[in-house]
C-alpha cells in the first residue's frame, strides 16, 4: 500500500508548527511577568531548581537577542538547542530526500549520557556556591 504523497511530511511538518506556534507564543508573552506561565511545580513544591527552570525565560531571552541573559537563565537549554535544531533539521532533510524517513535511532552513550548530564545539573544547580547556574 502506498502512502498520500504529503504523509511522509505530515509528522515533521506537525512538529515545526506546534513548536512554531509555541515559540511565537513565547516570544509575544514574556515569562519574566508574573502571571504569564505557570508556575515551576517541583520548585513550588521543593523550593529546588530542576534542570528546565529558567527555560522558558531563556528561550524568551535568546528569542530577544539577550544570549548571556539566556544563559543565565538556564545554559543547559541554550546549550541544547543547537543539536535540536541540527535533529529537526536532519529530520526535515530525510523526509524531503526519501519516501520513507528511517526511524530516529539513538546511541547507547547518548541514551545514558544525556540523563546522567541533567540529573548533575538539577543536583549542582542546587548547591551552596552555585547560584550562577540559578534562574
Amino acid at each position: 500500500m502506498r502512502r498520500a504523497v504529503g504523509s511522509k511530511w505530515a509528522l515533521p511538518g506537525a512538529v515545526t508548527a506546534s513548536l512554531a506556534a509555541v515559540t511565537v507564543y513565547t516570544v509575544v508573552r514574556n515569562p519574566h511577568q508574573p502571571g504569564a506561565f505557570p508556575a515551576c511545580v517541583f520548585l513550588a513544591g521543593s523550593g529546588y531548581y530542576c534542570p528546565g527552570c529558567g527555560g522558558l525565560r531563556a528561550v524568551h531571552d535568546l528569542l530577544h537577542g539577550d544570549v548571556v541573559g539566556a544563559l543565565h537563565m538556564n545554559a543547559l537549554v541554550v546549550l541544547g538547542i543547537v543539536p535540536a535544531l541540527f535533529v529537526g533539521w536532519a529530520w526535515w532533510m530525510a523526509a524531503l530526500a526519501n519516501d520513507k524517513v528511517p526511524r530516529p535511532r539513538i546511541p547507547t552513550w547518548l541514551a545514558v549520557s544525556v540523563p546522567v548530564l541533567l540529573g548533575v545539573f538539577w543536583v549542582v544547580r542546587n548547591l551552596p556556591g552555585m547560584e550562577f547556574l540559578r534562574p
